[in-house]
């Protein structure tokens, strides 16, 4: 029995930590997106994509030497050996007449090595320009990507924290409604009330009720969707933090300089210019350091004769290779021309984009502060409407339609604050994402 419980009680951290590894907890933004930029697979791809381009970059590095060696390795065995014939009188023979003579080796052995470097070939040059270009852009592609995905972490969280409040607030509601309904319920037994109003006042609970189960439902969506942004296990619990303190501040110099969008094109447009070179350059001669090295050995008896020698010839020289113009090189360089043309157009395209962008984003913040300030003054008074709306009925010198009017719309303006709230929080927070990547 002692036995037992020592097992059992050794199992207690194992199950802990099985929990802890189930369950993951959020304290703010910052947590969860520093959760993402390590676990997100788009993240982890864009990683991925970082290294192909240093990986080409270090490929047109080494091309500018382009050191290779070719080599030949052949062993021929001449079934038949040429016949010449040859006047007799060379040999002592009859004038006038021929001697059949078989010339060449039965068996031959070559083995034949050519190392060469590239002493002058700007292709090459060409090609590293654009490994370089290609590199930079991926890196910004790979910052803007990463923006993208913080800032729908950011709709995602904010949504998430609005719904929190929004399920609070109409599960409160919830109970004032059946509060209400048990007051409605007393004056109706005591004839003050007609029948329709308590079925006004049913219907008030019973719809308040399928919105606090709605508002669930969304919250529960919006998890998954945050799950899905952040790769996190669809087994896995997310806790986040709600936010006490609901007092916001406006920053009047918040705003954004985010040039990742022009910066991108201005890199289209470098690319472009290297596609271009390296069309010309591929028109221009190679100047090539060679060295041969061979080893040949031929007899007629069978190969790797023992008795025969290998014969060993070098030589050492320039080459120079210069391609034949063509129609298609033109052509190519031609389009290249274009793409250059067009991704000029773009760039002075998205420079406009991305200021207006910019300042649009400080708009957005603005108009999400103005509304949570109107939204927070209506929620105020609302709710006072709700109190003197109350103690009128309770008085007897109110309506019920009266009061439920009042009752919807303190419920509605609630709700209408806190997702305003959550929009200005998100609006903040991307204003502070493209500060941060940029």
């Amino acid at each position: 029995m002692k036995r037992l419980i020592l097992i059992i009680i050794g199992f207690f951290p194992i199950l802990q930590i099985v929990s802890a590894q189930t369950e993951l907890h959020f304290r703010n933004l910052d947590s969860l997106l520093s959760y993402a930029k390590k676990n997100s697979v788009s993240v982890k791809n864009a990683n991925q994509q970082t290294l192909i381009a240093k990986w080409q970059k270090i490929a047109a590095q080494t091309g500018l030497i382009n050191f290779r060696v070719q080599t030949n390795f052949s062993m021929t065995d001449n079934l038949e050996l040429p016949v010449t014939y040859l006047p007799s009188e060379v040999f002592g023979g009859v004038p006038g007449t021929f001697k059949e003579v078989t010339t060449g080796q039965q068996f031959i052995t070559n083995l034949n090595i050519i190392p060469q470097i590239d002493l002058i070939n700007p292709t090459s040059w060409a090609k590293l320009k654009s490994a370089q270009t290609g590199s930079e852009l991926t890196e910004i592609s790979n910052l803007l990507a990463e923006k993208t995905l913080f800032e729908s972490i950011s709709a995602a969280y904010y949504n998430i924290l609005s719904l929190q409040e929004q399920v609070e607030i109409t599960e409160k509601t919830l109970q004032s409604a059946d509060s209400l309904l048990k007051n409605v319920q007393n004056k109706y037994d005591k004839g003050i009330v007609r029948l329709q109003d308590l079925n006004d006042t049913k219907i008030n609970k019973l719809t308040t009720a399928d919105k606090l189960q709605q508002l669930q439902k969304l919250l529960k969506q919006q998890y998954y969707g945050l799950k899905i942004l952040c790769d996190i296990p669809e087994t896995t619990k997310i806790n986040i933090d709600r936010t006490s303190n609901f007092d916001i501040e406006f920053m009047t110099d918040l705003e954004t300089n985010n040039q990742l969008k022009y910066r991108q094109s201005l890199l289209e447009v470098e690319k472009a210019e290297a596609e271009i070179k390296q069309n010309q350059y591929m028109q221009l001669p190679v100047v090539s350091l060679m060295f041969y090295d061979a080893w040949q050995q031929t007899g007629n008896n069978s190969f790797f004769d023992n008795n025969a020698n290998w014969i060993n010839p070098k030589y050492i020289g320039l080459k120079i290779s210069l391609p034949f113009p063509s129609i298609s090189a033109y052509t190519q360089t031609k389009t290249a021309k274009i793409n250059k043309t067009i991704s000029l157009q773009n760039a002075e395209h998205t420079k406009l984009q991305n200021e207006l962008e910019n300042k649009q984003l400080k708009i957005d913040y603005e108009k999400a502060y103005a509304q949570t300030e109107t939204a927070k003054q209506i929620k105020e008074l609302k709710e006072e409407n709700y109190t003197l709306a109350l103690n009128q009925f309770n008085a007897d010198i109110l309506s019920s339609d009266r009061l439920l009017t009042a009752f919807n719309d303190m419920l509605i303006s609630r709700l209408n604050y806190s997702n305003a709230l959550a929009a200005f929080l998100h609006a903040e927070s991307v204003i502070n994402i493209n500060n941060r990547i940029k």
